[in-house]
């Protein structure tokens, strides 16, 4: 929170006297009555709470402190759609992810929660998507036809091996370049995978590309953590046993950041947290119309608890 007039908060060190000129007249004041008639004044049953005198005082104090800051005219930092961002999603399609730990399966909690991260995402932003197994392979492009992100997410079908490293290297070559082989803007990927990498290249061989080309990679490892005695356990464990160590190797080598999900839950989150973070930008903007607003409710509430108050008699 800055300001763009900051000198006009001086007029703050104004309302401290205001208080005390204010406790000053109702000093030796017993009753808020104005009563008409003497006579009756013992009729008026006028107790209430102390703090209930002052609140009618205590909002109109707030009110002129908040139209203080209106007129120092407040900025705020605010997220706004990034369209230079692109974002390419990267989904694991090997036969591991027909495992059930994950409710219904992990290959269609993986999908459902892809496409609504995907309808999540600025209007501007571009959008690719690459899947991976033995080999990895470019879905999409890049666009910002995001109903195609979502209808290609749904047509995935499973194949054999899983090939992490092909998959990060694909989408690095998925994102558009100027001239100069430089980024067009913001690159991310978002990279889910619930197996180790048995095919291709090595993704920590992949990963420095990422970093040099300055393209952050997010990371959700699916499924439960592998355990040798649970006999649920599907083809002995290995379908539990995804790589956390790479994935979270491959994040914070990049500048991005690791999730573990080990139910739909925690997979739901961890894309609605990525959703908060990529494809925005922060913007400076002028927040004094907020606090004008604030400013002319809280003086509203004022004069009418005040006009409540009032008691004739």
């Amino acid at each position: 929170m800055g300001f763009d007039w900051p000198f006009l908060l001086v007029l703050l060190l104004l309302l401290p006297l205001l208080a005390w000129v204010y406790w000053r007249r109702v000093q030796g004041r017993s009753a808020s009555a104005h009563v008409l008639y003497p006579n009756l004044a013992a009729l008026a049953p006028i107790a209430e709470p102390r703090w209930k005198r002052h609140l009618s005082a205590g909002l109109y104090g707030l009110a002129l402190a908040l139209a203080i800051l209106a007129l120092a005219r407040p900025q705020a930092t605010v997220p706004a759609p990034d369209n230079l961002a692109t974002i390419v999603v990267t989904i694991d399609i090997s036969r591991s992810m027909r495992a059930q730990d994950i409710v219904p399966d992990r290959f269609t909690a993986a999908k459902t929660e892809a496409q609504n991260f995907v309808r999540a995402l600025p209007d501007g932003v571009k959008v690719g998507l690459v899947s991976f197994a033995g080999y990895a392979t470019l879905e999409v492009e890049p666009t910002t036809d995001h109903e195609r992100i979502i209808d290609q997410i749904e047509l995935l079908q499973m194949a054999r091996g899983t090939a992490i490293g092909d998959g990060l290297l694909e989408s690095l070559k998925a994102f558009p370049k100027d001239a100069n082989d430089k980024l067009l803007g913001p690159a991310t990927v978002v990279l889910l995978s619930d197996g180790r990498n048995n095919r291709g290249i090595d993704p920590l061989e992949v990963t420095p590309f990422a970093r040099d080309m300055g393209v952050v990679v997010h990371t959700i490892g699916l499924g439960r953590r592998s355990n040798p005695n649970d006999p649920d356990a599907q083809g002995g464990g290995f379908w539990m046993q995804f790589d956390e160590e790479t994935l979270r190797a491959i994040a914070e080598s990049t500048g991005g950041q690791y999730y573990a999900a080990e139910s739909a839950e925690a997979l739901r989150q961890a894309y609605r947290n990525l959703g908060r973070v990529v494809g925005w930008r922060p913007q400076r903007t002028e927040v004094s119309g907020l606090f004008g607003l604030a400013a002319g409710l809280v003086l509203a509430s004022s004069l009418l608890i005040s006009n409540l108050r009032r008691r004739v008699i």
